[in-house]
């Protein structure tokens, strides 16, 4: 077992501070010592009723049996799949079907799948604890229309573990924060880190998220994790005055771009702060990179630096695109072959693998990383990957006649969608359909409709065009 493998240590973790608390959420405060014997009883009850079983899922709400779900289903040597808890159901069944996923815990409304129960209790016999098996497997935007699941094995988690725990003075009184939904890989960091050094894994609910600066003070957080548009977020809202967050001494960024303003405003409002602005895609595990940010660089203007590459994490830059390798780097895309050797190159000469990224990056005279651009459609909303084309591919059937193309317009720090159809179609709608096959952070804006696709004088798509029709309506 390694040595960083996320189960043990939670689990040595629960062994000596048993009675300390591991988990506040709903509520209630959850000590160490319950939460591994609730996700003791999961793992029982796994490894009884479907003992062959590699992939498990359950409905990722931020409630206390979902905690304790992800540690039963590794406890009992499986992969979790979170689904996201506002559906829509269209897409739970793809994610499935890919993961070929038979069994959840707790119910999940859809026909095909049993459920193993998530109520709270205590094992009589020990279960088996593999590692170096699957962790987890995370779906993000496809290109190609429907979701692309990522699997992340438990010695990627133990390779970020190991890196993180060793860079930072994580203690025991130690509080985190748990912004970030259990879909999304950076909330393994949150649980992970925290039950790696016996602190209080702090989850807000959702009226919580939108008041984030009151809660980290209720709350007492000492450990901020986040993407940069909450920050963002508490700004507009004028949520975030000088020394509203004071009781936080270690911040991280990561999920999409953090610019200098943004990092300028966190750290007026969390003075005894460290800041560091990480980066990393979902098939790299969490974050490879990270970037230390010095008070007295907050006057600068534009886009924090990604920064270097962890200890054990190797990076190189081709045609301007930041690849990827190291211990950290998952297997690939489950049920997508096609899609694993498009992103995952082997080199001839080493045999070593790599993934590309598809950002266009950017080294500075103190050799830190700097993101530039994509060098597709891909954006970040949210700190969600989306690919335009996924909305497209969405509306394919619906405008049998004519054509859809989805566009991002960045306006500021945010990022929002706009879709163009060049034929008559009801709005509405298409929207409602939308809204069954898509999940809320990938619905345009707005739909337009155009008489045609404005084309530019070399015959290609006119996308400036496009977008400037935004502004008028």
């Amino acid at each position: 077992m390694h040595a960083y493998d996320p189960i043990h240590l939670f689990e040595r973790a629960a062994q000596r501070w048993s009675d300390r608390p591991a988990l506040r959420v709903e509520g209630r405060s959850i000590t160490y010592g319950e939460l591994d014997a609730w996700s003791n009883a999961i793992a029982e009850r796994l490894v009884a009723r479907c003992p062959d079983a590699q992939r498990v899922a359950f409905a990722a709400e931020k409630r206390a049996s979902s905690y304790a779900s992800v540690l039963g289903i590794l406890k009992a040597g499986m992969a979790y799949v979170p689904l996201p808890p506002d559906g829509p159901r269209v897409r739970w069944r793809s994610m499935v079907d890919l993961a070929g996923v038979k069994f959840t815990v707790g119910a999940v409304d859809l026909p095909g799948l049993e459920a193993i129960d998530a109520a709270e209790g205590a094992a009589s016999r020990s279960t088996r604890n593999a590692s170096g098996q699957e962790a987890y497997v995370l779906f993000t935007s496809g290109s190609t229309g429907g979701p692309k699941g990522v699997s992340v094995s438990r010695a990627n988690v133990a390779a970020y573990l190991e890196h993180q725990l060793n860079a930072h003075a994580f203690t025991e009184q130690d509080r985190f924060s748990q912004f970030f939904a259990l879909t999304f890989d950076l909330s393994v960091h949150d649980l992970f880190i925290c039950w790696s050094v016996g602190g209080c894994l702090c989850v807000p609910s959702a009226n919580d998220l939108m008041r984030a600066a009151t809660f980290v003070r209720e709350e007492g957080i000492t450990v901020w994790f986040s993407v940069p548009s909450l920050v963002l977020l508490l700004q507009r809202m004028r949520a975030l005055p000088a020394n509203a967050l004071h009781t936080v001494r270690l911040a991280f960024f990561c999920g999409e771009p953090l610019t200098w303003p943004i990092a300028r405003a966190y750290a007026a409002a969390a003075p005894e702060a460290e800041l560091f602005n990480l980066y990393g895609p979902t098939e790299a595990t969490i974050a490879i990179t990270s970037y230390r940010i010095a008070r007295v660089a907050l006057q600068q203007e534009g886009v924090v630096p990604i920064g270097v590459p962890f200890k054990d994490a190797r990076v190189r830059v081709v045609d301007d695109e930041l690849q990827l390798s190291g211990p950290q780097l998952a297997a690939g895309y489950v049920g997508n072959a096609d899609a694993t050797d498009r992103a995952f190159l082997v080199d001839p000469a080493t045999g070593e693998r790599w993934y590309r990224t598809g950002d266009h990056v950017r080294y500075d005279a103190e050799e830190n990383l700097h993101f530039v651009s994509r060098l597709d459609d891909q954006v970040k909303i949210m700190g969600h990957r989306v690919e335009p084309a996924e909305v497209d591919a969405a509306l394919a059937s619906l405008v049998p006649n004519g054509h859809a193309l989805t566009l991002a317009k960045r306006t500021g720090d945010s990022v929002r969608l706009y879709t163009f159809i060049d034929t008559v179609a009801d709005h509405s709608a298409l929207m409602h359909e939308l809204r069954r096959t898509l999940p809320a952070y990938m619905l345009p804006e707005r739909i337009i409709t155009v008489e045609v696709m404005p084309m530019t004088a070399h015959g290609k798509l006119d996308r400036k065009a496009l977008l400037a029709l935004i502004e008028h309506g």
